[in-house]
C-alpha cells in the first residue's frame, strides 16, 4: 500500500501506522499543525478500512460545534444501519433519541448516564457484526458531551482487539483530548506530521497545479510554506494567478519574495504595521535581498544604533531573528513577502537600487538594478544578459530565464541596440531547458510583437513549434516559418529539423529521411551542431523506423559530433542516440541515460527529462526488469520529470502498469492518449498507444478488444511500410490474439511484421517470428512438425529478453499439450509460471498456471483452495498478512488460518519455500 498512489506525498510511515491501528485493532493518535494534511491523510485511511471490510463511521467536528451537546455523538450514530439501537434498553434507546434531539423529554430529566451506555450499546453491537473503524478528526474541537460519552463507551466496551480501531488527529496541544486519548483501546499508535520535505511539497504542487512545478521552481514554495501542503497550495495558486507579484527563482542562500495569500493578508499585515517606521525599512532591505547578514545591513544602513533597534523590535513583535551565521531570518517566511508588500512602490526602488551598489553578486546585483528602473535602460539589459549567463552556468535555468526576460524589458527601443526581440527568444528557449512550458508561451506571447522582418517572424514561428503539440498545426506553422526564412541560415536549419520531426511522427518515412538529410547539410554549413544533432536524431529515428539508410553510420557521426567537443557527451540527444536505439541487452544503455538524467538535473535542463526517463523505462522493460521500471517511474516523478512531457508520461505509466498487471490504469491511459495522439495527427504515437492497448487486453485474455487494437497497428504499419516501433515486439500479441480467435489471416500477416523487424541487431524479432509461425502450424492440424520448427527457432540461448523467453515456455507448453504430452505440457506452463511472476508480471503468471491447471495433471498446488491458492499466491510475492487481508477483504487472523493450511497441504515450512513453488500472484 503507498501512500502516494492515494496522492499523499511523504507520509508512508503516518499511513503505515494507521494501516496496522486497522489490521490489529487499537488506536492510532496523529499530532499535525493546521493544513499539515490530517484530514486528507484520515481520509484516505478510511478508504483503506473500508477496502479492508471495515465499517467507518466518521466524525469531523469544527470550532463551532464545539459548544453545541453531542453534535459529535449524533453524527456518528447518523452513520449507524437502521435498527443497530433495536436491543438497547428502553432508558438507554429513548436517552439517545432524546440527545439526538430525535424525541421530546418526557417526566423530568434523563439520567446523565444513559446516553454513554447507550453509546457502549450501540459500539458493541456493531462490534459484533463487523470490524469497526471509528475516525476522528480535529479532536480538539469535539464537544465535551460527545468526548464524555465515547470515552465511558470505550473504557468499558468488551469485544475483540480487532474489531475495533479508532484513528484520531488533533493539533499539538497538549491539552487537546488528553484524557479521552488515555481511555482509548490499546495497543496506541502514535505518529506525528512533520512538515513535508521540498521533494513531497514539489509532488503536491504538480499533482494538484500541474507539471510545471520542477524541483527549482517548488523548492521557494517549499520554503515559503515551512513545509505545510495547505500553505503551499495557496501560495503556489496565488503565483499563478498573478505572475507579476512574484519573479526571481529561489537560489543558494537567497529567498524569493512571493504573494501572500489573500486569507493571510489580514493577519500578517496587521503583525507588520505593530513594527516602528525604521524597522520596517531596515527589514525591507532583507526581504528585498532575500537574506542579509547583520554585518550587510550595517554596511548598507550605515548607522549601527539604527540597526540594533531595528533587529530588537523585529525580535519583540516575533517578526525577525538573527540565526546561525548572523543572518536575519524572518521567523516565517511569509512575514518577509508581508514586509515587502507594506511598503511603497518608491520604497521598494530605493531598497533595490541601495542592493544593486552593494551586493557582491553579479546576478543579485543585476537582478536588484532591474527593480530599481522604471524605464528601459540597455546598460541595465546587458547586466542582466550576463547575469542570466552566470545563473546558466550555476544550473539556474528558471532564473536565467527571468533575468533574460527583465533584459527584454530594460532593452529601449528605436534605437541602435540591439533589439529586445532576440532576448526575449531566448528567455523562452531558457523556459523551455528548465521545463517551464507557460513561462516560454507567456514569454513568447510578450515578445512576439516586435518581429517585424521576415527573419524574425520565422525565429518567432520556430519557438510557436517547439510549444505546439498539435502536428498538424506544427506541420502548417513550418511550412509558414520555411517560406519566411532565407537560405542558408540558421533559422531555416532549425525548420527543416522539425518538418522532419513532424513528418516522421506523421507517418511519412521518406519525406522524414530526406528532411533530415537538408536539415543535417544546413545545420553544418551555418555551424549549428546542437541542431545538426537533433537532425541526426531525426535521421536515425527514420532509419530504425523504416529499416532504411545506415543508423550505425549515423550513430557514428553523432558521436563525431559530440568528440568535437562542442557538444557534451551527456547532452540530451547524444545520450539519446546511444540510449533509446540500443539492443535490449546493450550493457551501456542504461549508464548512458542515468548519466544523462544527472547531468540534466545538475545544468537544471528539467525540460529533457521527460525524454530521458521515458528512454530509461523503455530501456528497463526491454531488459524485463519490471520492478526496476516502476523504481525509475517513482523516481521521474519525484524529480519533476514530466514538466515539459506531451505523451511520454503517459506511454512511461501505461508500459509500467501494463507489465505489472494493473490493467485497470493501463488501459485508461493508452485509451485517452491514443485518443489525443488520434486527434494531434501523430501517426506515430498513435500506433504506439494502440500497441500499449493491445499488450494490456492480451494479459486480460480479453482477446476481441486486443485484435481490434493491434489490427489498426497492423493498418498503420501497413500503410505507411513502418518497420519498428521502439522494439516493442506488439505483433506477437497481434498473432496471439488472432490465434486464440481463430483469425489465421492475421496471424500470417503478424509474422510478416515480425520477420520484418527482424535483423541482426533485432534476432528477438526473428526468434518471435518463428515462434508465431509454429503456432500457427499447430493451429493449421500440423502439431508435431510445429514442435520440431519451434525447437529449432528457439534454441539460440539469450537471444531473446527474458519476458519473450518466458513466453516461448508458455508456447512451448502450448505446443505440447497439442500432441498430447501433458506431462511436458505441465513442466513447460509451471516453468513459465515461475519465470513470469520473478519478472513481476502477474497476469502472465496467471495465464501460464490456468494453462497448466486445464491439462488435469494432478499436482499438489491443485490441493489448495481457491482463496488459498489467492493467499499463497499474494504471500510468495513478500506481502505482508496485513497487505494480503487488505487485498482480498479479509481479517488478518483468516490469513493466518490459511496460511497454516497451505503449508501443511504443501509441505513447506516457511515463506521464503513458498515463494520458490510456482504460486505467484495476479494482482
Amino acid at each position: 500500500m503507498s501512500a502516494a498512489a492515494f496522492g499523499l506525498f511523504g507520509r508512508e510511515g503516518a499511513l503505515t501506522v494507521l494501516s496496522d491501528a486497522i489490521d490489529a485493532g487499537g488506536s492510532a493518535i496523529g499530532v499535525g499543525e493546521p493544513g499539515a494534511g490530517k484530514s486528507s491523510l484520515l481520509k484516505v485511511a478510511g478508504q483503506v478500512a473500508q477496502r479492508r471490510g471495515r465499517r467507518v463511521l466518521t466524525v469531523a467536528p469544527t470550532q463551532f460545534e464545539r459548544g453545541l451537546p453531542f453534535a459529535g455523538l449524533a453524527e456518528l450514530v447518523a452513520q449507524c444501519p437502521d435498527g443497530t439501537d433495536r436491543d438497547l434498553p428502553t432508558p438507554q434507546r429513548r436517552a439517545l433519541e432524546v440527545a439526538m434531539q430525535r424525541r421530546e423529554p418526557v417526566g423530568g430529566e434523563v439520567d446523565a448516564l444513559a446516553v454513554p451506555l447507550a453509546a457502549r450499546g450501540l459500539l458493541t453491537r456493531l462490534c459484533g457484526d463487523e470490524p469497526v473503524t471509528i475516525i476522528i478528526d480535529d479532536l480538539q474541537w469535539l464537544d465535551q458531551a460527545t468526548v464524555g460519552s465515547l470515552g465511558f463507551a470505550l473504557r468499558r466496551m468488551v469485544v475483540a482487539r480487532e474489531r475495533l480501531s479508532l484513528l484520531v488527529a488533533s493539533r499539538p496541544d497538549p491539552g487537546a483530548g488528553a484524557d479521552f486519548i488515555r481511555v482509548l483501546p490499546e495497543p496506541h499508535y502514535e505518529f506525528s506530521l512533520p512538515p513535508l520535505a521540498d521533494w513531497a511539497i514539489g509532488q503536491v504542487l504538480r499533482k494538484r497545479l500541474g507539471p510545471r512545478w520542477t524541483p527549482p521552481l517548488s523548492a521557494g514554495v517549499a520554503h515559503a510554506s515551512q513545509g505545510n501542503p495547505f500553505l503551499a497550495l495557496m501560495i503556489a495558486q496565488a503565483m499563478q494567478s498573478d505572475v507579476s507579484k512574484w519573479r526571481w527563482s529561489a537560489q543558494q542562500g537567497h529567498d524569493p519574495v512571493f504573494p501572500v495569500p489573500p486569507s493571510l493578508v489580514g493577519l500578517l499585515g496587521e503583525k507588520v504595521t505593530l513594527l516602528p517606521a525604521d524597522a520596517r525599512d531596515v527589514l525591507l532591505l532583507n526581504s528585498a535581498a532575500g537574506r542579509l547578514t547583520v554585518a550587510q545591513l550595517r554596511a548598507i544602513v550605515d548607522d549601527e544604533a539604527r540597526v540594533r533597534r531595528a533587529l530588537d523590535a523585529a525580535a519583540d513583535w516575533d517578526v525577525a531573528t538573527v540565526g546561525a551565521g548572523s543572518a536575519v531570518t524572518f521567523t516565517h517566511p511569509m512575514l518577509a513577502s508581508a514586509v515587502y508588500d507594506a511598503a511603497a512602490p518608491s520604497e521598494r526602488r530605493r531598497a533595490h537600487r541601495v542592493l544593486a551598489e552593494l551586493l557582491d553578486d553579479p546576478v543579485e546585483r543585476a537582478r536588484h538594478r532591474a527593480r530599481s528602473v522604471t524605464t528601459p535602460d540597455e546598460a541595465v539589459a546587458r547586466e542582466l544578459e550576463q547575469a542570466a549567463e552566470t545563473s546558466r552556468s550555476r544550473g539556474a535555468q528558471a532564473l536565467a530565464g527571468e533575468l533574460l526576460e527583465a533584459a527584454a524589458l530594460a532593452t529601449p527601443t528605436g534605437t541602435e541596440q540591439p533589439g529586445g526581440l532576440d532576448r526575449w527568444l531566448r528567455a523562452v528557449d531558457t523556459y523551455i531547458d528548465a521545463g517551464d512550458r507557460m513561462a516560454a508561451q507567456a514569454a513568447l506571447d510578450k515578445g512576439a510583437a516586435l518581429a517585424a522582418a521576415p527573419l524574425q517572424q520565422a525565429k518567432v514561428l520556430i519557438r510557436r513549434l517547439k510549444l505546439t503539440d498539435h502536428f498538424a498545426g506544427v506541420r502548417s506553422l513550418a511550412d509558414e516559418a520555411l517560406q519566411l526564412a532565407p537560405r542558408d541560415t540558421e533559422v531555416r536549419a532549425e525548420i527543416l529539423q522539425i518538418l522532419a520531426m513532424v513528418h516522421r511522427m506523421q507517418g511519412r518515412g521518406d519525406d522524414a529521411l530526406e528532411i533530415s538529410h537538408l536539415a543535417t547539410a544546413e545545420a553544418a554549413a551555418v555551424h549549428r551542431p546542437d541542431v545538426e544533432l537533433v537532425a541526426l536524431n531525426n535521421q536515425m529515428a527514420s532509419e530504425w523506423h523504416w529499416a532504411k539508410g545506415y543508423p550505425e553510420a549515423t550513430l557514428r557521426e553523432i558521436e563525431r559530433l559530440a568528440d568535437a567537443g562542442e557538444l557534451g557527451v551527456r547532452s540530451l540527444w547524444v545520450v539519446w542516440a546511444h540510449g533509446f536505439f540500443a539492443a535490449w541487452n546493450d550493457p551501456n544503455a542504461e549508464k548512458w541515460v542515468r548519466d544523462g538524467i544527472a547531468a540534466a538535473v545538475e545544468d537544471g535542463r528539467y525540460g529533457d527529462l521527460s525524454y530521458l526517463y521515458i528512454c530509461l523505462v523503455l530501456i528497463l522493460i526491454r531488459t524485463s526488469r519490471v520492478r526496476d521500471a516502476q523504481a525509475a517511474l517513482a523516481e521521474a516523478d519525484r524529480s519533476g520529470a514530466w514538466a515539459s512531457s506531451t505523451f511520454q508520461e503517459d506511454m512511461a505509466r501505461a508500459l509500467v502498469n501494463a507489465y505489472a498487471g494493473d490493467l485497470v490504469t493501463a488501459r485508461e491511459l493508452a485509451h485517452g492518449a491514443a485518443e489525443r495522439a488520434r486527434a494531434s495527427g501523430s501517426t506515430y504515437w498513435l500506433a504506439g498507444f494502440l500497441a500499449q492497448i493491445g499488450f494490456a487486453e492480451t494479459s486480460a485474455r480479453n482477446w476481441p478488444a486486443a485484435l481490434a487494437a493491434l489490427r489498426e497497428v497492423a493498418e498503420i504499419f501497413a500503410r505507411t511500410k513502418m518497420v519498428e516501433l521502439e522494439q516493442l515486439l506488439w505483433a506477437v500479441d497481434y498473432a496471439d490474439a488472432a490465434l486464440q480467435l481463430g483469425e489465421l489471416d492475421d496471424v500470417e500477416q503478424a509474422i510478416s511484421f515480425l520477420r520484418r523487424q527482424g535483423n541482426p541487431s533485432r534476432p528477438e524479432a526473428t526468434i518471435a517470428a518463428g515462434r508465431c509461425a509454429a503456432l500457427l502450424t499447430a493451429a493449421r492440424g500440423d502439431s508435431h512438425s510445429a514442435l520440431s520448427d519451434f525447437v529449432r527457432v528457439v534454441s539460440q540461448p539469450a537471444a531473446e529478453c527474458p519476458f519473450e523467453a518466458a513466453r516461448s515456455q508458455l508456447a512451448l507448453g502450448q505446443l505440447y499439450r497439442r500432441t498430447g504430452s501433458k506431462s511436458r505440457a505441465n513442466e513447460a506452463l509451471r516453468a513459465a509460471a515461475t519465470a513470469f511472476a520473478e519478472l513481476g508480471t502477474p497476469r502472465w503468471a496467471e495465464r501460464a498456471r490456468d494453462e497448466a491447471d486445464r491439462l488435469g495433471v494432478q499436482s499438489t498446488k491443485s490441493a489448495l483452495t481457491e482463496t488459498e491458492r489467492r493467499v499463497a499466491e499474494l504471500v510468495a510475492t513478500g506481502q505482508s498478512n496485513q497487505e494480503v487481508a487488505a487485498e482480498l477483504f479479509m481479517s488478518v487472523k483468516t490469513v493466518e488460518a490459511n496460511l497454516t493450511r497451505i503449508y501443511r497441504k504443501l509441505s513447506v515450512r516457511s515463506r521464503r519455500e513458498l515463494a520458490t513453488l510456482a504460486i505467484k500472484p495476479d494482482a
